[in-house]
C-alpha cells in the first residue's frame, strides 16, 4: 500500500508540475521550464504519498 499511494502522488504531482508552466505562462509542455517544475511536481507529489501513507496506517 505505502509504494501504490507514493507512486501515486508521484505521477499525480509530475503532471499537474509539469503542465503548470503551460497554463500559467503559456510555455512549450517541451520547455526548460516545464521540465523543471515536472521534476519538482514528482519530488512533491511523492512526499504528500508518502505523508498520505503515514497518515493513512496510524
Amino acid at each position: 500500500m505505502a509504494k501504490l499511494t507514493i507512486y501515486i502522488g508521484l505521477t499525480i504531482g509530475g503532471i499537474i508540475g509539469g503542465y503548470l508552466p503551460v497554463v500559467l505562462f503559456r510555455a512549450s509542455a517541451f520547455s526548460w521550464l516545464s521540465l523543471i517544475c515536472g521534476f519538482v511536481g514528482c519530488i512533491v507529489g511523492a512526499w504528500l504519498g508518502w505523508k498520505l501513507t503515514l497518515w493513512i496506517e496510524e
